[in-house]
């Protein structure tokens, strides 16, 4: 069971994409029916979040956040602060 301050640091680290960052989830796809009972079907883009996929993912994205904090907590601001002013290219 994750703590508050180990959810507030997934949902930073979920929220960093950006201009500068490419996002932590990528678009999915899902089949869907094309009409209520219809045999049919279309296919639909949808934005993954956490709550929306496997708990496989989450166990990940939850180990990726608390080794970003272990790495975070162990260096300087003044390194924190060089690293973060590098642009990615």
């Amino acid at each position: 069971m994750q703590t508050q301050s180990s959810n507030a640091l997934h949902n930073a680290i979920m929220e960093a994409g950006s201009k500068d960052h490419p996002p932590m989830l990528t678009p999915a796809e899902k089949t869907v029916p094309v009409a209520e009972g219809s045999s049919e079907t279309t296919t639909e883009r949808y934005m993954e979040n956490y709550k929306n996929v496997s708990q496989d993912i989450r166990d990940q994205l939850n180990a990726e956040a608390e080794a970003v904090q272990i790495i975070l907590t162990g260096i300087d601001n003044d390194i924190y602060s060089t690293v973060d002013a590098c642009r990615l290219m």
